[in-house]
């Protein structure tokens, strides 16, 4: 049975910062995907064998996308834009419920892309593209 989602809540900090608290905050989170982890599949078959023999690679952490109400003046977001034209990596945190820490999944990511989109008589919307460097870790407790 899937959970609802009770207020998720989205941190953002830079690699010497922790990414939880008030002040790190990604403002006007309106959806998220990912992490979109792959592992690269390795074909090990002799020509003895009789089918194919496969193992898999070191995953990859993937990515994560979120989505939000484009807001010039939210420091979190302003921050997004700092990490991907310094190149410096951050570390993400999603809470998927604001009534616990426990369920949870952390990161360390780079902006791999951000993009604002807006047209008549509609809100302008962003969507940042973080790429997963090491992994992702999920709590679950």
């Amino acid at each position: 049975m899937a959970s609802g989602a009770h207020g998720i809540i989205c941190y953002w900090a830079t690699a010497t910062a922790n990414a939880s608290g008030a002040t790190n905050v990604v403002g006007e989170l309106t959806g998220f995907s990912g992490p979109s982890m792959t592992a690269a599949v390795i074909d090990v078959t002799t020509l003895t064998a009789t089918a194919k023999e496969k193992i898999v690679g070191i995953y990859d952490g993937g990515q994560i996308t979120l989505n939000l109400n484009y807001e010039v003046t939210n420091d979190n977001q302003r921050l997004f834009r700092e990490c991907m034209v310094a190149r410096t990596k951050g570390r993400l945190q999603i809470q998927f419920s604001t009534a616990t820490t426990a369920k949870q999944v952390s990161c360390k990511a780079y902006v791999s892309g951000i993009n604002i989109t807006g047209s008549v008589d509609n809100k302008i919307a962003g969507d940042v593209t973080l790429a997963i460097t090491g992994g992702a870790s999920f709590t679950t407790g």
